[in-house]
C-alpha cells in the first residue's frame, strides 16, 4: 500500500543526483519575489485590498513570505553545517544580506527622498527620520521618510518589505546559537524542541493571541518556517518526495490555513513540505537568467519604485495589474544593477571567510557556499 512511499527519492537523494543543488531552487525564489511584487501592486495603487485575504487568494498571500523563509531555513542550514562555527557563518551572512541593503537604504534616503520629498531639502536632511530611515540596515525598522509619499494610496510608506528584516535577523542570531550549542547537528533533540514549541506556540496562540494577526503572518511565525526548514534540510536523507505527500501536504496547509489563525504554527510542517518539494522539481532556469541572481535586488526595491511611479503617473492609481506590468521592468533593472556591481562582487569575499574547509557531502551547492535568502528580505542563495 504504501510501495509508493518506500521508492519515492528523498531530498538527499535529489540533491545528491544534482551535484548538491536543488534544481528547481532558483525558479522558486524569481517566482516568489514576482509574485510578492504583484501581490503588493493593487495595495500601492490604492484598490480595495479588504478581501485580499479572503479565501484561496488570501491562503496565496498568505503564504508567499513563509515560503520564503521555509526556503530560507532549508538553505542556510547546509551553509550552517559547511561553516560548523559562529564566526564565518555570520561573516557570510553579513556579505550577503547587508552590501545590497546598505546600498538600497542610502539610495532611498539620499536620492528618492530629495526628489519626492514636500520638505526643504534642508529641513529633509536635518529631520530625525532621515536620520533613523538608516537603521534600516541593523534591523532598526523605518519605513517613513520626512515628506516622501504623504499623498500616495499608502502614504508615508518608503519600503514596506524591510519589515522581513527583524524576523530574519532573530533567524541568524538564532542559528548561530545552535551553531555554537551544536544543536544544529542533533537533529533529533532539535526536532524533538520544534515539535514541543510547536504545541506550546498554538496553545498560546489560543490562550494569549501569541502570534495572531488579521492580515499577514506575524513575524515569530516566519521565523518559525525558517526553523521547520532547517529540520527538512536536517532529515533531507528521509525526507521522501513524492507528489502524492505534496498533494496531501499541500491540502492540509490549505484547511489548516482556511480555518483559524491560532493554528498558524500547525500549518509550517505541511507548507515547508510543499515548497521543498517544488525545489526539488526539475525546474531549471535557462543558465542565463540563473546566472543573474536577480530575487534579492527584486525584494529590496519593488516597493519604493512601485510607490514613486504612483506619486508621479496618475493614471496607475487603482490599477494594480498596469501598476504591475509598468514597474517590473524597472525593478529587474535595478536588481540586475544591484546582483552585478554589488551583490556578486561581494560574494568574491566568501572565499577568505570559509579558507580550506572541505564541502561536506549531500549539501545543496548554494547553501554550501554561505549563500541565504531571505528573505526574508529571503535574498537568494549563493
Amino acid at each position: 500500500m504504501f510501495s509508493f512511499y518506500q521508492n519515492a527519492p528523498s531530498a538527499g537523494d535529489i540533491l545528491k543526483a544534482n551535484n548538491g543543488e536543488g534544481p528547481g531552487f532558483n525558479a522558486l525564489r524569481l517566482g516568489l519575489s514576482l509574485l510578492i511584487l504583484g501581490a503588493h501592486s493593487g495595495w500601492v495603487a490604492g484598490m480595495d485590498t479588504s478581501n485580499d485575504w479572503v479565501g484561496l487568494q488570501g491562503l496565496f498571500r498568505l503564504s508567499l513570505v513563509p515560503a520564503f523563509f521555509a526556503l530560507s531555513g532549508f538553505l542556510v542550514t547546509g551553509s550552517a553545517l559547511r561553516t560548523g562555527a559562529v564566526k564565518p557563518f555570520i561573516s557570510l551572512r553579513f556579505i550577503r544580506i547587508v552590501p545590497a541593503l546598505l546600498v538600497e537604504v542610502t539610495l532611498s534616503a539620499l536620492v528618492l527622498g530629495p526628489i519626492f520629498t514636500t520638505y526643504l531639502l534642508s529641513d529633509y536632511f536635518q529631520d530625525i527620520r532621515f536620520l533613523e530611515y538608516f537603521g534600516n540596515i541593523v534591523g532598526r525598522i523605518r519605513f517613513e521618510l520626512p515628506g516622501v509619499f504623504e499623498t500616495n494610496p499608502l502614504p508615508n510608506t518608503v519600503n514596506q518589505n524591510l519589515w522581513t528584516l527583524k524576523p530574519e535577523f532573530y533567524c541568524y542570531i538564532l542559528m548561530a546559537l545552535m551553531i555554537y550549542f551544536g544543536l544544529v547537528r542533533n537533529r533529533s533533540l532539535f526536532a524533538a524542541l520544534i515539535a514541543a514549541l510547536t504545541v506550546a506556540a498554538t496553545a498560546a496562540a489560543y490562550q494569549f493571541g501569541f502570534g495572531v494577526t488579521g492580515g499577514n503572518y506575524h513575524w515569530t511565525v516566519v521565523v518559525f518556517y525558517f526553523f521547520v526548514g532547517c529540520i527538512y534540510f536536517q532529515w533531507r536523507d528521509h525526507l521522501k518526495m513524492h507528489w502524492l505527500l505534496f498533494l496531501g501536504a499541500l491540502g492540509a496547509s490549505l484547511f489548516l490555513m482556511s480555518l483559524e489563525r491560532e493554528l498558524a504554527f500547525l500549518v509550517t510542517p505541511f507548507l515547508t513540505y510543499c515548497v521543498v518539494y517544488v525545489g526539488l522539481l526539475p525546474l531549471r532556469l535557462p543558465e542565463a537568467i540563473r546566472k543573474l541572481d536577480v530575487s534579492y535586488g527584486i525584494y529590496l526595491y519593488g516597493f519604493p519604485i512601485q510607490q514613486a511611479l504612483i506619486a508621479r503617473l496618475d493614471f496607475l492609481h487603482g490599477d494594480g495589474a498596469l501598476l504591475f506590468l509598468v514597474s517590473t521592468p524597472l525593478v529587474i533593472g535595478f536588481a540586475l544593477f544591484s546582483w552585478l556591481f554589488i551583490e556578486k562582487p561581494f560574494l568574491k569575499v566568501k572565499r577568505y571567510v570559509l579558507g580550506d574547509r572541505p564541502k561536506p557531502a549531500g549539501l545543496p551547492a548554494s547553501a554550501a557556499e554561505g549563500g541565504s535568502q531571505i528573505t526574508s528580505l529571503a535574498p537568494a542563495s549563493r
